[in-house]
């Protein structure tokens, strides 16, 4: 089985660039005297700090759900999968793969955390000296489809 998720790298950065011109426009009409709330007066810098908080807080929340480009592949005797995180353009990630052999591959979990938004997949791998559990693969950005083809592939 053989599969990738290449549509959520697009998706990441069309969520990012509206984000930016969001942020841009709003931080923006702060500085003008646009905003005249009479239940929230503060002078314009301080409506440009509340936009910069807010945008932070949300840009913190956004990126800690880690979204993940995966590739995965199965047809032959390993399991190969391909991935990294998916970050602003500034920080450029390092791609990873982890690569096993299905007569060592012992089984895998799924664990869930940040309120059930955040998905890892953690594989086992039997080694000489034991089972060796991988670092997480974060796989919220896979579709249901995609979701259900990762399962079947690794319960043979």
């Amino acid at each position: 089985m053989e599969f990738e998720n290449g549509r959520v790298i697009l998706n990441y950065m069309k969520i990012e660039g509206i984000l930016l011109v969001a942020f841009g426009s709003l931080f923006s009409l702060a500085f003008l005297d646009v905003y005249q709330n009479p239940y929230l007066p503060l002078e314009n810098y301080q409506y440009g700090i509340l936009i910069f908080l807010i945008f932070v807080l949300g840009g913190y929340l956004w990126h800690s759900l880690y979204h993940t480009y995966i590739s995965f592949n199965s047809k032959s005797d390993t399991i190969v999968i391909k991935y990294f995180r998916l970050m602003p353009k500034i920080i450029k990630p390092k791609p990873k793969m982890i690569k096993i052999p299905k007569s060592s591959y012992v089984k895998y979990e799924i664990k869930t955390s940040y309120f059930g938004k955040r998905k890892a997949l953690y594989l086992f791998q039997k080694t000489a000296k034991g089972v060796v559990k991988y670092p997480p693969i974060y796989i919220n950005s896979l579709n249901d489809t995609e979701m259900y083809k990762l399962k079947q592939a690794l319960k043979f």
